[in-house]
């Protein structure tokens, strides 16, 4: 695609950032020749990838530096981040030629650089080849892509050191030139300064020769009149030129004479000479030297170059054309351009095949940049329009703000995005306290801040020493330091804004301006900022051109419109300017804020003649003030529907101008279209107010009705962008937890708000267009039907893109998507003033900004401001789409939308942990709700949680009790009973009045109780403490007595002696119930239970099997007995865990096992107990006590003292100094107690367990036992083996048989007629002296002969005792019958 004809504007992207610089040394040895004084002249150029339809090198080129021995080679894309671009090449004490150029391969980027002894080629990877999988990359402002300088190593490079012809051996080359031929050989031509070249060929492998050209004797001879010695100082070499035509490469001098010298470089002959000054009057050069340059953009068999010939009276470009015609070699002028008029010294320039650009510096330093385009119908005619170049930084002129503290305003200007790169800030602070080392680098901007202000304040500190000041003369030192402090960063950025060369980039239609430590771009001008900036310039022919423009009477009104406005703009000065800006941003209206600047130039009778002078050539004044309109106007742009998700475009738009680099480009471009324009409409503005003051024609009420309306809201429009463009974003903080807050908004996905790197300050606009803005306006470039010619050219590409970024900003527009993008990325202060800005005067979106605002400030913390926004806002309900999409359910009913509306505002203080804000919003809707309104218990829910979440229970109480919505008012009275018992606010929760919520009340508490575990469970206790104090009292018993069972599970301390506590409770209550018959309660029956099974008779006279009734129980009633047995059995538990809390398993829960464990564990009381409850033997009991008493008696043991004790010996009549004593004793005790009378049952296991364990019977015992049953005790004796024991014991029994001391064997009487039958166990008293007399028999010793004697004869005695006895009751029962 062509370009346009327009001119073009310089834009400096921001450089502030640190630069990191890869450093290379190489050394070529070819020093020992470099001892001369060479000044080699500080330049710059470079390369633009031929490639512009791929996204990884379109707006990607390579731009290079020199200075004496230094290279600075780096690599720069528009559209993707590369890492790595930055090398710095030092070739020791080897100066470098400006003949440096650079070439593209298939697999390399070749750099050819010649030194003064050396020549060196540099190679680094194609981008293609290094970033083949770098196509599915997204498009992200931080990704970055490696440079191809990102791995380069001193290895990467071939240098042939060169040696120079004999005639010049004392003197080093001052001219070069270098190419690259189809066979990647690198040639360099090198001029010295007595005439001599020389040809170096330098092989891809890094071999070379040299070769040096000499001109032929036949082309001497036949051109013998127009060559001139070697010696003449016309015929030195000026500039020089290599370039391949198909298999040769040709060499191209010109001479200070002026003549083009064309040499073989295969022959190494001279075989041309032209001379360009044959039709001029040019004789005598200049202060300059003439200059060759090719014609960029070109392939290499349309080749073109340009000379410039500078003389003493003039100078002027030719563009030329070589053509070669078999062996005949002939250059052809195609055009001639002269300098433009106030041009002054050529720095440098360059040209593609329709334009020319040059880069010129005046007798006063100041420098300026022309262009030009060159066709048929321009030769020998010049026709250069001037490129915008931005004001340099004036050091005289300070900024000012009478109303800030002088260090604010100029860190504010200081630190302003890409004012200032932070290294000569950093620099500056070191020259201005005085130090001669340098400050560190890589500072972030908020140190290098803190040590500006310490370093000014110190100075301000200085300055005052030893004096009395006021706050005036305070004030001035301060302005005077900081001022001396701007002026010395100024000082050092204008140093390095020193232009070296100009950098054409042909495949996009734009140029780099190349500096000393920076560079810039000349973008193209869209037609509004031609017309202004080059108005003197402006052709109808171009403007007529452009698709907005109908005819040619309406280009000259236009043009003759915009004239009349740059005069306005040149009667007005930079405060005036200054102060309409202010007025605006206070939100003064147009018209007020411009009728100073209306009646200074309404009074100036010179600038109204000048107006009235125009307009007679203007043939409607009312459509070229309409056109302007149009032009002005920032209408949604008509397009084809293209899917954006089949556009084979798609990826190559997203990445067009994503790089920080091509982002930073787009916004600067954003602020000076805005800047243009927003000054466009002020001067129109007061252009129309004079021109209705000064005339009266009627004609003129158009202009008053339709276009003075239209521009103030354009101008106000204009002058928000402008505003915006001003900003500083604030530093961006972690959003996770503001995202959460925010999105329930439902706002559009922010990111990249995060990626702003700590050492960089940026711009507001550009933080946006990195985020959300670049990414929407991208999107909305798919919609346009681009191909790959016409989406490269800058007047093609970025021109709309900047367009569609000022359509997503655009005040009076539709969207409010950077209203809610300056939420969401945490800009509240900026948004508050932004929404201050636009209130005076935008109704479009003012209730959305009015949310928006309102949620800025909420996450401020200012609510009280945020509520009184959002009430506002509640008026775009119905009107404005951000309100109504977060409202939703457009089908609603008017109510229901505000209730929706209040809802989604609750929602917010909600999330902010605004309450109190959220009950009055609550209330508010409340208030204007129907009766029927279904979101009417949803807002009483919402008064409930908040009244609760603030401790208003009575409130929280009364809002549950108007709820119209049952569910709602079970979940709520859940959260009250929950919030008031975990408070421990029982009180409150005692005092309301259930009524018919009581049932529900109950259900409630019973499900938290049940859920909660039983040990700490306040929940039963309150229903207990409620029951009571409602006299439920069997239902107080039920809730003690779950409690209790719950506690089962339990077997810690605490919780058996709260199970006791519930249970005492328990039988409390079914003891105070009023009928008795009540006095049970429910538990669940034992799983583990079979079912029952019943038999139902069958009818009667069928035949039917009886039916079978399988059921499980699923619940036993529990009167008040059987709660108290349960109580004894949770005692004796609590009892033994106190003792020893590791000796009751998990599992114990029959009293047979916990008998055991109490008796094992010594506490005998507590088990008879819980066995007389449990109608348990107490067998287990006596032997477990016998057994210790017997241990104690063996040994005594202290330790006992613990078991004894908890038995209450205290209830006893008995003392003891010994355990064994007491343990004894309390046996006798027990026994007594529990022993019946006439049985021996407990005996008999006492004694049974002594005799086992080899113990003789106590004496309290026997005699006890005699009593009680003696032939029991001898079968003991006798079973035990005791055989002693036992005939001791037989003998005293059968002697009180006989009557010597029956009452110590409980005989009551003795053997006698008279006294009742006497039955002794004669069968073991038998087998008693049958043993003994089988012992004696066994033993020699006879150890039982006497016991066996007299037990026998004793024995023998009472048989015959008892058989008289018998006999003689017998004869007298038969006497009696006869």
């Amino acid at each position: 695609m062509s370009e346009q004809n327009f001119s073009y504007r310089e834009v400096i992207p921001d450089q502030s950032a640190y630069a990191s610089w890869k450093e290379i040394s190489l050394n070529t040895g070819g020093t020992q020749s470099t001892l001369q004084d060479i000044k080699i002249i500080e330049k710059a150029n470079g390369y633009c990838y031929r490639d512009a339809t791929k996204h990884l090198t379109r707006n990607r080129f390579i731009y290079w530096r020199i200075n004496n021995d230094v290279l600075e080679l780096v690599e720069q894309s528009l559209d993707v981040n590369l890492s790595g671009n930055k090398i710095r090449y030092k070739f020791i004490d080897t100066p470098i030629l400006d003949a440096i150029t650079i070439h593209e391969t298939f697999e390399n980027v070749i750099v050819l650089v010649p030194t003064v002894c050396s020549v060196h080629r540099l190679i680094f990877p194609h981008p293609d080849r290094l970033h083949k999988q770098d196509d599915l990359m997204e498009t992200h402002p931080d990704l970055a892509i490696p440079s191809i300088f990102s791995e380069a190593r001193n290895t990467d490079s071939f240098f042939y050191v060169y040696i120079s012809p004999s005639a010049s051996s004392l003197q080093l080359p001052h001219l070069a030139a270098s190419c690259l031929t189809i066979y990647e050989e690198a040639m360099f031509l090198l001029a010295y300064p007595t005439g001599e070249l020389i040809l170096v060929r330098q092989k891809s492998s890094g071999e070379g020769e040299t070769v040096e050209l000499k001109y032929d004797t036949v082309v001497q001879k036949f051109l013998s009149g127009m060559f001139r010695s070697k010696n003449n100082e016309s015929s030195s070499i000026v500039s020089m030129l290599l370039h391949t035509f198909g298999l040769e490469t040709y060499a191209l001098t010109l001479c200070r004479d002026g003549q083009i010298r064309v040499w073989s470089c295969s022959k190494a002959q001279c075989i041309s000479v032209s001379d360009v000054l044959s039709d001029s009057l040019m004789v005598q050069q200049g202060g300059h030297n003439h200059v060759l340059k090719k014609v960029i953009g070109l392939n290499e068999t349309d080749f073109m170059f340009a000379a410039y010939l500078t003389y003493s009276n003039s100078s002027r470009f030719d563009i030329l054309k070589p053509i070669i015609n078999g062996q005949q070699f002939s250059i052809v002028k195609v055009y001639s351009l002269y300098p433009p008029a106030v041009s002054g010294d050529l720095i440098d320039f360059s040209l593609t095949n329709t334009r020319i650009w040059s880069i010129w510096r005046d007798n006063d330093g100041d420098w300026s940049c022309y262009s030009s385009t060159f066709n048929s119908e321009t030769v020998h005619k010049t026709s250069w329009i001037p490129v915008v170049l931005e004001p340099l930084p004036n050091p005289e002129e300070l900024p000012s703000d009478e109303t800030m503290d002088p260090k604010q305003c100029y860190l504010q200007h200081i630190f302003h995005p890409g004012r200032f790169p932070m290294q000569i800030i950093s620099k500056a602070l070191s020259i201005y306290k005085r130090s001669i080392v340098s400050s560190d680098v890589n500072l972030s901007a908020t140190v290098l801040k803190q040590r500006v202000c310490m370093a000014v304040e110190n100075e301000i500190q200085t300055e005052l020493q030893n004096c009395e000041i006021t706050d005036e003369d305070y004030l001035e030192a301060a302005n005077w330091c900081w001022s001396s402090f701007y002026s010395c960063c100024v000082q050092y950025h204008v140093a390095g804004l020193k232009p070296l060369g100009i950098l054409l980039l042909p495949s996009v239609c734009g140029a780099v301006l190349l500096k000393k430590s920076n560079f810039s771009f000349l973008r193209p001008l869209d037609l509004i900022e031609h017309m202004t900036l080059c108005n003197e310039y402006v052709s109808i022919d171009s403007i007529y051109e452009h698709p907005q423009i109908n005819s040619r009477e309406e280009c000259n009104d236009l043009t003759i419109l915009t004239r009349i406005l740059m005069t306005f703009e040149a009667q007005t000065g930079d405060d005036f300017r200054i102060s309409i800006e202010n007025d605006l941003a206070q939100g003064m209206q147009p018209c007020e804020a411009l009728e100073e600047l209306q009646n200074e130039l309404s009074k100036d009778e010179k600038i109204v003649e000048t107006i009235r002078h125009q307009l007679y050539d203007c043939t409607d004044l009312y459509l070229a003030i309409h056109k302007m309109l149009e032009l002005l106007r920032m209408d949604e742009s008509i397009v084809t529907d293209v899917e954006t998700d089949k556009n084979s475009m798609k990826t190559s738009i997203m990445h067009l101008f994503s790089s920080q680099l091509g982002i930073s480009v787009v916004t600067q471009c954003f602020a000076q279209q805005n800047s243009i324009k927003f000054s466009i409409c002020r001067n129109l503005l007061a252009f129309q107010y004079i021109l209705l003051e000064d005339q009266n024609d009627s004609k003129l009420e158009a202009i008053r009705s339709v276009c003075i309306p239209e521009v103030t809201v354009l101008l106000q429009s204009y002058f928000a962008l402008h505003w915006l463009t001003k900003l500083t974003a604030a530093p961006v903080l972690s959003l996770d937890s503001q995202n959460q807050r925010l999105s329930s908004l439902k706002l559009t996905p922010v990111f990249n708000v995060n990626s702003i790197h700590q050492l960089q300050i940026i711009s507001l606009i550009e933080l946006y267009t990195r985020s959300t803005g670049g990414s929407d306006a991208h999107k909305a470039l798919l919609k346009f039907d681009f191909d790959e010619d016409s989406l490269a050219p800058w007047h093609t590409s970025l021109l709309p893109l900047v367009t569609q970024l000022t359509l997503n900003i655009w005040p009076i527009s539709g969207t409010s998507a950077f209203t809610e993008w300056l939420l969401s990325s945490g800009q509240h202060i900026h948004l508050q003033q932004y929404v201050s800005v636009m209130d005076s005067w935008c109704d479009w979106n003012k209730y959305t900004r009015k949310f928006l605002l309102g949620v800025a400030f909420l996450n401020s913390g200012e609510t009280q401001k945020s509520f009184d926004l959002f009430t506002q806002a509640s008026g775009g309900i119905y009107s404005e789409q951000f309100i109504v999409d977060r409202v939703g359910n457009l089908d609603k009913t008017k109510s229901s939308k505000i209730v929706l509306y209040y809802l989604k505002i609750i929602q917010l203080f909600e999330l902010h942990n605004a309450k109190d804000f959220a009950l009055e919003a609550a209330d508010t809707a409340l208030a204007i709700l129907e009766d029927d309104e279904p979101l009417k218990a949803t807002l009483y829910s919402v008064k409930f949680k908040h009244h609760l979440a603030l401790g208003h229970y009575d409130e929280a109480f009364e809002a549950l009790s108007s709820n119209p919505d049952a569910e709602r008012k079970k979940d709520n009275l859940r959260d009250l009973v929950k919030t008031l018992l975990d408070s421990k606010r029982l009180d409150i929760l005692m005092s309301f009045k259930y009524t018919e919520l009581e049932e529900l009340f109950f259900s409630i508490l019973y499900t938290r109780a049940r859920a909660t575990d039983s040990v700490n469970n306040i929940y039963y206790d309150f229903l207990y403490a409620y029951c009571i104090q409602k006299r439920f009292t069997r239902l107080a018993g039920s809730v003690m007595y779950e409690q209790a069972f719950r506690l089962n599970s339990h077997n810690t301390s605490e919780a058996l002696e709260k199970q006791v506590k519930c249970f005492l409770a328990c039988v409390n209550c079914l003891c105070l119930t009023d009928d008795s018959k009540f006095a049970w309660v429910l538990k669940p029956s034992d799983p583990d239970l079979e079912d029952e099974v019943h038999i139902l008779p069958s009818k009667i006279g069928s035949d039917d099997e009886p039916h079978v009734v399988n059921y499980k129980r699923q619940v036993d009633v529990i009167d008040v007995q059987g709660i108290r047995k349960e109580l004894v059995f949770a005692r004796a538990k609590l009892q033994l865990s106190k003792l020893d809390p590791n000796c009751i398993p998990n599992n114990l829960t029959t009293p047979s096992e916990l008998v055991m464990f109490l008796a094992s564990s010594g506490i005998y009381k507590t088990s008879f107990k819980v066995c007389v409850a449990y109608e348990i033997p107490f067998d287990i009991i006596f032997e477990m006590l016998t057994h210790q008493c017997v241990l104690l008696t063996e040994s005594e043991d202290n330790e006992a003292w613990n078991w004894l004790i908890e038995n209450d010996l205290h209830d006893f009549d008995y003392i003891g100094n010994s355990t064994s004593v007491v343990a004894w004793n309390l046996l006798q005790h027990y026994l007594e107690v529990h022993e019946e009378a006439h049985l021996s049952c407990y005996h008999r296991v006492v004694a049974d367990k002594i005799l086992h364990m080899g113990m003789a019977l106590p004496h309290w015992f026997l005699a006890s036992y005699k009593k009680r049953n003696p032939a029991e005790l001898l079968r003991l004796y006798y079973f035990t083996g005791y055989l002693e024991e036992a005939a001791e014991f037989c003998m005293d029994y059968l002697k009180a048989a006989l009557g010597y001391g029956p009452e110590y064997f409980g005989i009551e009487q003795y053997l006698t007629p008279m006294a009742k039958a006497l039955c002794l166990p004669v069968n073991i008293i038998d087998a008693l002296i049958f043993e003994l007399e089988q012992q004696n028999d066994n033993d020699e010793r006879k150890p039982f002969e006497q016991i066996h004697e007299l037990l026998k004869e004793l024995f023998e005695k009472y048989l015959d005792t008892s058989t008289r006895i018998t006999y003689e009751v017998c004869r007298e029962k038969m006497a009696g019958v006869y």
